[in-house]
């Protein structure tokens, strides 16, 4: 019983250290491995997890309570990109906003222009999975419309910036600052990627700089 007890108390410290609007430094693989169960009994509803990559997931789906019963799964699949999010057709044409499911693709291609998701560090790996929930929570906003309209934003090089600079506001806004800006001084200034896919990132999303400069605006 007592075990049980410190696992519930582990939890509720977890969530008012880490939850939204609070800026953590580092998330640490060690310290959450612990409350892995507590974790899963919280937020892995309706999800379908990689199981090597459950625990980052819920460490950073932790961040959003309000996708507790929202569908998502999660795969690897041949992209351009490190990681997306959408919303599966079927589910988008024929279901309500409630009843959508979501699939976010992990890149599983070795290649020296995407950066391969299993390099990267985990604080880093919490931030770029922030993100991409963040796009799950704002479509889950939005109805049929307004869902094209957010994905026709990716057929403009000025729109998809905005767009996704908006996207990462909210995973600052989350409490997960720290790590999206942990994902892009990876991507920009530790990966091996080309110079053409790092311009492409700084162009289109927040640089660490201006990571930085909004957890200072929103711990303030």
């Amino acid at each position: 019983m007592l075990p049980r007890i410190l696992i519930l108390i582990n939890l509720l410290l977890y969530a008012a250290s880490y939850g939204q609007g609070s800026q953590q430094r580092v998330l640490d693989s060690l310290d959450l491995l612990p409350q892995l169960d507590s974790l899963t009994h919280q937020f892995a509803t309706n999800k379908i997890f990689l199981d090597e990559y459950r625990l980052v997931t819920l460490a950073a789906l932790s961040h959003y309570p309000e996708l507790s019963n929202t569908r998502i799964v999660f795969k690897r699949s041949k992209i351009k990109t490190t990681l997306n999010a959408r919303p599966t057709a079927i589910s988008l044409l024929f279901r309500s906003k409630e009843k959508r499911k979501y699939v976010i693709r992990i890149n599983s291609q070795l290649k020296d222009s995407v950066i391969y998701f299993h390099h990267i560090p985990f604080n880093a790996k919490v931030g770029v999975l922030g993100h991409e929930l963040a796009h799950i929570n704002d479509y889950n906003t939005r109805n049929f419309w307004r869902v094209l309209k957010r994905l026709f934003a990716y057929s403009g090089k000025k729109s998809k910036a905005a767009f996704e600079k908006e996207i990462d506001h909210t995973t600052i806004e989350k409490g997960l600052g720290w790590q999206l800006y942990d994902w892009s001084d990876y991507v920009l200034n530790k990966s091996d990627a080309r110079v053409k896919y790092k311009k492409f990132k700084q162009e289109t999303y927040l640089t660490p700089e201006e990571i930085k400069n909004r957890i200072e605006n929103t711990i303030k």
